[in-house]
């Protein structure tokens, strides 16, 4: 990690196959017609797709060490989860997103252990509600919103709510998720100016029978 503090979060990786069978149906979204008028989209490059299972914000070195030890000892006494990535939605007219099925109560599980680990070593957590599992595909490059007034006038919505219609019935081949993952976000290192992600920590699930 680099510097005095990293911004990190935790996750599972989806195996290749099931970023592979993703990536075709991905590849199939060209054929969707969006008018000129609708913004252009920043596809998640391969190597940064994940499924967030919490996020730390930034965090300093020391509480870093202590954050991984804890999140060993969630890991421990995890199952390995079976998952698949299946249909599609969107997130605030901007975020396109694969949802997440199989082990569903598994995964909210895991989730709530990881936040309630991350609090025992003192991080104070953002407690709003989470938003469902999911894969982010694609963000609409264009300002945000604020509020119920657009700062940017160009229709964002229904470009991905085609393309998230599109993807509707997508139904992925399913995975082991054997490894909870401390990943740092790195802002402004990745392609076109974007973030790049590393793995700092791997827990794998299960050690503890």
């Amino acid at each position: 990690m680099r510097g005095r503090s990293a911004r990190l979060f935790a996750a599972l990786y989806p195996s290749d196959e099931a970023l592979d069978h993703l990536g075709l149906a991905l590849s199939a979204l060209g054929a969707v017609a969006l008018d000129d008028g609708r913004p252009s989209l920043r596809w998640t490059p391969r190597d940064l797709m994940h499924l967030t299972v919490a996020f730390f914000g930034e965090v300093a070195d020391g509480a870093a060490e202590d954050l991984g030890r804890a999140l060993d000892e969630v890991a421990d006494t995890t199952e390995p989860l079976t998952l698949h990535l299946r249909g599609a939605g969107t997130f605030e007219d901007r975020i396109l997103f694969a949802g997440v099925g199989g082990d569903a109560e598994a995964l909210r599980r895991l989730s709530a252990a990881t936040a309630e680990a991350a609090s025992d070593v003192g991080l104070r957590l953002d407690r709003r509600p989470r938003q469902r599992a999911h894969l982010t595909v694609a963000r609409a490059s264009g300002p945000r919103t604020s509020g119920r007034r657009k700062t940017d006038p160009r229709p964002t919505g229904p470009g991905l709510a085609e393309l998230a219609h599109a993807l509707a019935v997508y139904e992925g081949p399913r995975f082991t998720a054997d490894a909870l993952c401390l990943v740092e976000s790195i802002p402004g290192a990745g392609r076109s100016g974007g973030p790049s992600y590393e793995v700092v920590r791997t827990s794998p699930l299960g050690v503890r029978r």
